[in-house]
């Protein structure tokens, strides 16, 4: 009996017990809505070159070079514009290529650097409202011109660290040369090459090629990576003075005569350059060949 009242009891005060307040779940709030990302134009080893960069890009060059005088309804003009968004998109994939390797080179480029280029600009624009003006017409702002200027610098930068081996003097070739376009005619001028006919009067006679021609063939000095015909170049190197050969390139036929050599030849500027601008070109291709390059856009062959 004393069991069933308290199971009873329970039972009551169970009942009489006030009941749970329930909190009623709303629904999360709707997410904000995402900042579109920008399309891209390219990627380069993961970073991105967004397509309104690229076409803003694009439409200043446009401008500039109409108001240079490019006429764009002419056929030159046509063909440079049609050209251009693959030039312009080439250069911002080797922009992005430097910005890599200058890092892992250690290379940078200071506030104060980008400033001090920053001043002269506005000095040879005759003051901060010519400049400032001069930007409107590029459709450019005062920030992207800086982080142009800063690209420009470390590209500047790491070229100079690219080319800092490049000597004062190198072995160099003295050599003239015959070019004709047909195989029959250069074994006909070989021929008589060989049997002592003066080499200077059948140039200046029977050469095409038109900058060489009336100096009896003469190329001058040049060291290796100077010449504008490589295949040219080697056979140069590769046979003693007073030979003749006959070679095959790419612009025709050429019979060369290796005049003189000189194994430490100071180098003219002229040269240096040449050998800077070839040792740059070669080291962007081979960046450009091990990068992991995406084209996302149509572009011109």
């Amino acid at each position: 009996m004393k069991r069933s009242a308290m199971i009873l009891l329970t039972l009551i005060a169970g009942a009489c017990a006030p009941s749970p307040t329930l909190t009623p779940t709303l629904p999360p709030p709707p997410p904000a809505p995402a900042t579109p990302t920008p399309a891209l134009a390219a990627r380069v080893n993961g970073t991105p070159i967004f397509l309104p960069d690229f076409e803003k890009r694009v439409a200043a060059y446009e401008r500039e070079w109409i108001r240079n005088g490019l006429d764009p309804q002419s056929e030159e003009g046509r063909q440079r514009l049609a050209q251009l968004p693959r030039q312009i998109l080439e250069g911002m994939i080797e922009e992005i290529l430097i910005q890599q390797h200058a890092a892992a080179l250690g290379i940078a480029v200071s506030p104060e650097e980008i400033q001090a280029t920053l001043a002269q600009s506005i000095a040879e624009s005759g003051g901060v409202e010519a400049f400032r003006q001069r930007l409107a017409s590029l459709g450019m702002t005062e920030e992207e011109f800086r982080r142009n200027q800063e690209a420009a610098l470390l590209a500047q930068k790491v070229f100079e660290r690219l080319t800092a081996d490049i000597p004062e003097a190198a072995e160099q070739v003295h050599a003239r040369h015959i070019q004709v376009s047909r195989e029959e005619v250069a074994h006909q001028l070989l021929a008589r090459l060989q049997q002592g006919e003066d080499f200077i009067e059948l140039a200046r006679q029977y050469s095409e090629n038109e900058a060489t021609r009336e100096l009896g063939g003469d190329l001058g000095w040049f060291a290796r990576g100077t010449l504008a015909i490589p295949e040219l170049e080697e056979a140069a190197f590769s046979i003693p003075p007073g030979q003749v050969t006959l070679v095959k390139t790419s612009q025709g036929y050429h019979l060369l005569l290796v005049v003189e050599k000189d194994p430490a030849r100071p180098l003219s500027e002229d040269q240096k350059d040449l050998l800077r601008q070839r040792r740059i070109r070669e080291q962007l291709q081979a960046w450009r060949t091990e990068a992991r390059v995406e084209i996302f856009i149509p572009l011109s062959p």
